[in-house]
């Protein structure tokens, strides 16, 4: 493994690799560490998540709380890259958004216009405080031609909401709602599809095989990095996952129970 030491930039998931969930606040073993290791070896950091309920800015603060001391310009959210297809793509859009406020906020401040009327965009980001008014009028706009777009690619995910702590269901499971009740498809922005990596690469100006992606989601973070020759790393967890059973396509490079390990490995 001591050959990753040779590549240019670790890309970094949130939930299951820096911190169990970011709603916490904690980081886990050794993380802090890790991540001053390889930038003293000249070695860059991008930390790429799904997360799109929490705005990028709160992300950033979230993470700084824990110590893990990066830019604005290293962190890379489902909701950020979403807000650039959509500036790509349209030209004065109006969306309507479920989300917990992180995705609408986003969506305002890079100056694209959020409507609780009609809309060409639909935007679906995790929603705890989801209303069926809300859901409904969704599928509506969307029965009515709006474009269908889920930042992000969680079924459910771990987290604490008030004072529940559980699973909650993510941004995937919603917009699957709306799809299955209008027969409209789904445009996904987030890993594994491939706009967030690329966003990355162009950005630091790098090829796949300079790239590294530690995650602890085989269908995100290991699909998406192996479907553009990124090398990738599995976090487990202390799950016991058959590395043999997975397909050739989600197989990881490397899989390690934590960074700890990781950091006892390379360092």
């Amino acid at each position: 493994m001591k050959d990753l030491l040779n590549k240019q930039v670790f890309l970094l998931d949130i939930e299951g690799v820096i911190c169990e969930s970011i709603d916490k606040e904690i980081s886990l073993p050794f993380v802090q560490k890790f991540i001053s290791a390889l930038k003293s070896n000249n070695i860059r950091i991008a930390i790429v998540t799904n997360i799109s309920r929490n705005p990028k800015a709160i992300v950033l603060e979230k993470l700084r709380s824990m110590d893990i001391l990066i830019k604005s310009d290293e962190l890379y959210t489902s909701g950020s890259t979403t807000i650039q297809i959509i500036k790509e793509t349209y030209d004065d859009p109006k969306c309507f958004v479920i989300s917990e406020w992180g995705l609408k906020k986003d969506l305002e401040d890079a100056g694209i216009y959020v409507s609780n009327d009609d809309a060409d965009i639909v935007v679906v980001g995790a929603n705890r405080n989801l209303t069926y008014r809300e859901l409904n009028h969704a599928m509506r706009l969307v029965l009515n031609g709006a474009e269908l777009i889920c930042s992000g690619t969680t079924q459910f995910f771990k987290g604490t909401h008030h004072s529940d702590t559980g699973y909650f269901l993510g941004e995937s499971a919603i917009a699957q709602a709306i799809s299955h009740a209008t027969g409209k498809s789904i445009r996904y922005i987030g890993k594994p599809y491939p706009e967030i990596f690329t966003q990355v690469l162009s950005d630091f100006n790098i090829t796949p095989d300079q790239a590294v992606m530690i995650g602890d989601n085989i269908t995100s973070d290991i699909r998406g990095a192996n479907s553009l020759g990124i090398t990738s790393i599995l976090t487990t967890n202390d799950l016991n996952i058959d590395i043999n059973s997975i397909p050739d396509s989600d197989k990881p490079s490397y899989s390690i129970q934590n960074i700890d390990e990781l950091y006892h490995k390379l360092f």
